[in-house]
This record gives C-alpha cells, structure tokens and sequence, in this order.
C-alpha cells in the first residue's frame, strides 16, 4: 500500500470517497440515493464481522442521525431525507451537500 489509511466506519466512508465523487458511488449525486448505499455498507458491515466491536453508531441511539435531530430540535421520523430537503428547498443535490456538511459536524463533535 502507498500509506494512504483506509476508512473504518461508514462516517468516514461518506465524508471521504463518497463525499469526493458522490456520483461515482450513489449513481447520482442525490440525496435519495443516499440510503440503498448505507443499507449495503451496514448489511456488509454485519455480514463481515464477528461482533459489534468497532461498530459505527450511525443509526444508534447516540449515532449521527439522532444527534441530528436533536441538533435540529426535530422528532425523528421514517423519512430521515426530509430535513435536508427541506433545508435544500427539494433540490437533491445541496440537500446532499447539507448531510455531508451536518454529518461533518457531528463527526467534530462527536467522534473527535
């Protein structure tokens, strides 16, 4: 390898490659096909580990979603997509750009 570290958690996945060339990974640079993408990586996640040693909090109790929504004084819903759309006046593209920005912060605060 030429020393590049690769990403342990889907964070870091979706703030690196993803983030870089969102078409590339998504098929298109939207926001709605944001979730066929975390579903895969978390069922390859679990398929691929032994235990929920290193596990990514992305959708737990304390994971970026629910930071989210408490960060945005929202109750959380089935339609995690509609905050940022919302922020994105329906515009797939910048409510992309948004997540990544939230996730970001979170990531700094959180994780750091």
């Amino acid at each position: 390898m030429n020393g590049t570290k690769l990403p342990n958690s889907l964070t870091d996945i979706l703030l690196g490659v993803v983030r870089e060339r969102p078409a590339m990974y998504l098929g298109e640079a939207k926001i709605s096909n944001l979730s066929n993408f975390i579903i895969g990586y978390m069922i390859g996640w679990y398929a691929a580990k032994d235990s929920d040693e290193n596990q990514d909090e992305y959708f737990s109790d304390n994971g970026f979603l629910e930071w989210f929504y408490i960060n945005q004084n929202r109750k959380l819903d089935s339609s995690w997509q509609t905050p940022f759309l919302e922020k994105a006046k329906d515009d797939e593209t910048k409510a992309l750009v948004i997540f990544f920005e939230y996730l970001e912060k979170y990531k700094n605060e959180k994780l750091s």
